[in-house]
């Protein structure tokens, strides 16, 4: 039993470290790969932005729930010697998710001109037919990791996740600046080459994941069992098991990327017609309408989404520590757990959302090559209300645009933190589909609420951040109020919530005016990184004065010894 404990923790282990690993390059991905793709008046990214979030959402069918379904029916199947059970639900699997990934490849690359043109982005059709090939690599994959897992062999899921991601820098890019080279003046033509690098990582991963399969074949319960024939009745049973697992995990895994394809249906649409209504001329409301959406899609949405490696970090290290209490009763460390998450949530959320507030735009315009080239004079403020009062032929630069959009996507940092923090402490409390249930409603309201903004407002872009906001709101509120209520906290106000929204706010205010002191001297590369790291040293400061820290807060954290003499904690 204490074997199988270690081999178990050992194993979580292993994919939580591939796992940060992935989301850390993932992250940064983006970056380059725009620069890269947006070339004088030409903009490949429209095309990537249009097309990844239909390949994001296809792809969660086969390896959102399917790989967890397999592994623990395997492993099941395995702690009671049942071999050739193990065996049937791999080859059921395997079969299932080959047909999984043959229908939706077909599917991506038939519709590929209609969902081009639903988004009002012909050229995007060349982009979803390059991804249209990953669908059925991903599926087979999928099937392998599985069941690799469900016999407590990490590593080859690890490998082959490591090695998508690495295979995808290398291959996008590369095939990103062919590309550019080889066809001048299409972007959509960019973009496609950029996509087939993310077909051939598939693959990449596929033979990694295939010849870690091979080397451990002879321990697997499969090895000699291959040839054994399955019957109907067995088929339809461990499909049926298999499927009873996979689709409540595949529907709560699909929300995010079904509320991306809603961006890319809705936004371009509604701000061409916005921009037309209010006296543009046909092509520059489809210019600035495209600029709005790769603003939005592209710029920012990449620098929002870089806080969460740091709440994936920590929910990771928080459902394996609530898990043995719930088994154990422990009501009191369950609550000291629940308390512990929301705070480490908060004072992450609370700096990395003020930072961006205040820094976001110098960040895009320092990062992306287009943002920068727009800015004209200094400001860090502003950008609202010039996208607020354009007047008819007036185009805003792309600078206001994505610093307006990150201001309010801004916000959604602190909620997006408690989302990812919370997540993982209700699914310790064995609760899995609750933060589904919220998540599922913040997304029909972002939904709605972005028609509803860009149709019938003067928010145009605005708006469709706005509703990104409200989605992350709903979703941290339940999520913040179950913990609360289910864990039974007693909640300190102005321990968990204040002080690092104080800290924040103190730092924010110090970052701006050491920025526009700095930015006056000719110097904004230097005002920007000068900025975060006196943001950083003045949040700390805050934090030591507040006392914000306790030793629970220290206990999930790396370093916690030497951090706890610095904010002065006693950890006994």
């Amino acid at each position: 039993m204490e074997k199988n404990k270690r081999s178990f923790i050992k194993g979580a282990a292993i994919l939580g470290i591939a796992g940060l690993i992935v989301k850390i390059i993932g992250a940064f991905y983006r970056i380059p790969l725009t620069n890269i793709l947006q070339r004088g008046e030409y903009d490949g990214m429209i095309y990537y932005a249009t097309a990844y979030p239909y390949y994001s959402w296809l792809l969660v069918i086969s390896s959102a729930g399917f790989p967890t379904a397999i592994s623990k029916l395997v492993s099941e199947r395995v702690a009671v010697g049942d071999r050739k059970g193990a065996t049937a639900i791999f080859k059921t699997a395997f079969r299932l998710l080959l047909i999984i990934g043959i229908v939706t490849t077909a599917l991506l690359f038939a519709a590929s001109p209609l969902i081009a043109k639903l988004a009002d982005v012909p050229g995007a059709s060349y982009s979803l037919m390059a991804l249209a090939p990953a669908l059925l690599i991903v599926s087979v994959m999928c099937a392998y990791r599985g069941y690799l897992q469900g016999m407590q062999m990490m590593t080859g899921t690890a490998l082959s996740q490591v090695t998508e991601q690495v295979g995808k820098l290398i291959a996008s890019y590369s095939l990103a600046f062919l590309f550019v080279k080889l066809y001048p003046g299409r972007p959509e033509l960019w973009a496609m080459g950029t996509l087939i690098g993310i077909s051939i990582s598939e693959v990449m991963g596929l033979i990694v994941i295939y010849w870690v399969y091979r080397r451990n074949r002879r321990k697997l319960p499969s090895y000699k069992l291959e040839n054994m024939p399955i019957s109907r009745s067995t088929l339809r049973r461990v499909g049926m098991s298999l499927l009873a697992i996979a689709i409540p995990i595949t529907i709560g895994a699909s929300i995010m990327p079904i509320t991306g394809i809603a961006d890319t249906v809705f936004i371009k649409r509604l701000l061409q017609a916005r921009y037309l209504k209010l006296g543009f001329d046909g092509a520059l409301a489809s210019t600035m309408a495209g600029d709005g959406f790769v603003a939005l899609r592209s710029y920012v949405t990449p620098l929002i989404n870089m806080p969460a490696v740091l709440t994936l970090a920590l929910s990771m290290s928080l459902v394996p520590a609530i898990a043995p209490m719930r088994a154990a009763h422990d009501r009191r460390g369950i609550r000291k757990v629940g308390t512990t998450g929301m705070k480490l949530a908060m004072l992450i959320g609370a700096p990395c959302a003020a930072g961006l507030f205040v820094l976001g735009a110098p960040i895009m315009a320092m990062l992306y090559t287009k943002v920068g080239a727009s800015v004209d004079k200094y400001y860090v403020t502003g950008f609202i209300s010039q996208i607020l009062s354009m007047k008819p032929g007036q185009e805003v630069p792309i600078y206001a645009i994505a610093g307006g959009i990150m201001q309010i996507s801004a916000i959604g940092v602190l909620f997006l933190s408690l989302v990812q923090t919370l997540t993982g402490v209700i699914q310790g409390m064995g609760k899995q589909n609750v933060p589904v249930y919220f998540l599922i409603a913040g997304g029909i309201l972002k939904v709605l609420s972005m028609i509803f903004l860009m149709k019938f407002t003067k928010l145009g872009v605005l708006g469709a951040a706005i509703s990104t906001v409200l989605c992350y709101l709903v979703a941290g509120a339940g999520d913040t109020l179950y913990t609360i209520s289910h864990a039974d906290i007693r909640l300190n106000v102005f321990d968990v919530f204040l002080k690092p929204v104080i800290s924040a706010v103190v730092m924010g205010v110090c970052v701006y005016l050491v920025y526009g002191a700095v930015y006056k001297l000719g110097h904004p590369t230097i005002a920007t990184l000068g900025s975060v790291v006196i943001g950083m040293l003045v949040y700390a400061a805050c934090l030591w004065v507040l006392r914000a820290f306790n030793k629970d807060d220290l206990s999930y954290m790396p370093a916690s010894g030497k951090l706890a003499k610095i904010f002065r904690v006693r950890m006994k």
